[in-house]
This record gives structure tokens, sequence and C-alpha cells, in this order.
């Protein structure tokens, strides 16, 4: 049986999903016409092809909204802080705050969405999984 020997299988990869994770394989199925293995060898493919989810130049700016956010998390400890103390201000006068904040932190997450959501359309793209929507855009730009 030495010619047996040659008749290897192919590596095989056996997983369990959770049920969201099912659900979000069944929609790509549906979404690209593919069998779940196809989709997961490209996607497998791609994540290499594509590198890391971050570029250097998100790196940076991950590292700059971090600091946002502790600049955020520093003026929310002293309002608290002086709410504690009894030096609180009327709630009414706070408003320009709040607001502020309330900006800094819908700045920091359109940002983060926009890293996140293009990091995806590239990883599609790499993976030929591309959506019609995603292929027109880029031919606008």
């Amino acid at each position: 049986m030495a010619g047996s020997a040659s008749l290897r299988r192919k590596p095989r990869l056996r997983t369990e999903l959770s049920e969201t994770d099912e659900q979000r394989l069944q929609e790509a199925v549906a979404l690209f016409g593919l069998p779940k293995a196809e989709v997961v060898r490209r996607l497998i493919r791609a994540s290499v092809q594509a590198g890391p989810a971050l570029s250097a130049e998100n790196t940076r700016a991950v590292v700059e909204l971090a600091s946002q956010v502790r600049m955020v998390g520093r003026n929310l400890a002293q309002v608290v802080k002086a709410i504690h103390r009894g030096q609180a201000v009327r709630i009414e006068d706070t408003e320009p705050v709040w607001r502020g904040l309330h900006e800094v932190i819908a700045a920091i997450n359109d940002e983060l969405t926009e890293m996140t959501v293009a990091y995806g359309s590239k990883l599609r793209r790499e993976a030929k999984l591309a959506l019609s929507a995603e292929i027109s855009g880029e031919e606008l730009t």
C-alpha cells in the first residue's frame, strides 16, 4: 500500500461557533452565495493578505483617541468630586460641559467606526467578497 500514503487527506478544521457567530456565517453565506467552507477559506486568506486590522496611522489615531477618552474621564471625575464637596453648580449651568463631552464622545465613536468599517471593507475586497456598493464606492474615489 505504498500508493495510499501519497493520498493524504487535506487538513480539516472543526470548530464550535456561538449562536451569534453561526448566524453571522449564515448571513455571509446568503449574502455572497457561497458555501460556508468557501466563505471561511476566503476570510482566512484575506486576513493574511489584508494585514493588521490597524495601520500605523490608525494605531496613532487610537492612541490619540484613548488620550481624549482619559481627558473626558478626568473631567467627569472632577465634576463628581465637586458634587461630593458640595461645590457643584446648578445642573442648568453645567449643560455646556455635558454637551461638549457628548460631542467629544460622538466624534471618538465616529472615528473608531470609520476605521473599523474601512478595514472590514478592505478584508471583504481581499477575500473577493466585496459587496456591490463597496465596489461602486471605490470606483467613485
